[in-house]
């Protein structure tokens, strides 16, 4: 990857031009970091305790869906939040967040291992320590997401 930075003082508005030769999952991964920072959508509002919060992006751990609500988990403790959770999965898309059940969204930058388990599934630690499952259905996802390939 080669990279232009040109500067100039004639400009009004910062201009981002991406050149190459096919539109993969990394150049997608840029777009989506790009617009994240622009939009400044790195803060979730959270409430716990009937306190509200605003959450770094990169502080998640997971999201996960509770009898309709939808919480956001933290090291720092768990936050009630009003999006749902394909409302996450559109916000945080081509980023490091995925799927890993019907209920839930990790973030991949917060697992510290992975560890096979019964009937398909795997067993992630989170840096927190937590364990949280990866349902078969969504271990490809997971494996094609890291790197890893293969069922």
């Amino acid at each position: 990857m080669i990279i232009n930075m040109v500067e100039n003082s004639n400009i009004k508005e910062t201009k981002i031009t991406i050149e190459c030769n096919k539109v993969d999952s990394q150049i997608l991964k840029i777009i989506s970091l790009i617009k994240n920072y622009e939009s400044n959508d790195k803060k979730i509002i959270g409430i716990s305790k009937g306190e509200t919060y605003c959450i770094e992006q990169d502080d998640v751990l997971y999201f996960e869906t509770v009898d309709r609500k939808t919480f956001c988990y933290t090291a720092n403790g768990e936050y009630e939040i009003s999006l749902k959770l394909y409302e996450i999965e559109e916000k945080y898309e081509n980023t490091d967040y995925i799927r890993i059940s019907k209920s839930s969204i990790v973030n991949l930058k917060k697992i510290r291992s992975l560890r096979p388990d019964f009937g398909g599934k795997i067993l992630a630690t989170m840096e927190s320590n937590e364990k949280i499952y990866i349902s078969r259905q969504y271990v490809p996802v997971l494996k094609k997401k890291l790197g890893i390939g293969g069922n």
